[in-house]
């Protein structure tokens, strides 16, 4: 599950309840989204940091098998 289109944290934090955290990854449906508000709504909303990094990024590079940095 992505968060395309849907930026309010009611929708987001209802997923998180129905799906869990390692199943939603954060997404942007550019050019049909403004970048600058889904970031604004990503570092604007109400996880702990490291739930956080799983939406940014974590999920995505774990289910998307991508080289962690070292």
């Amino acid at each position: 599950m992505t968060t395309s289109g849907v930026m309010t944290h009611s929708a987001l934090l209802g997923a998180i309840l129905a799906a869990g955290i390692d199943n939603i990854m954060f997404a942007v449906d550019y050019p049909y989204e403004s970048t600058t508000q889904a970031v604004d709504f990503l570092t604007s909303t109400p996880l702990s940091p490291t739930d956080l990094e799983k939406l940014a990024h974590g999920t995505a590079e774990r289910l998307l098998r991508l080289a962690q940095p070292a």
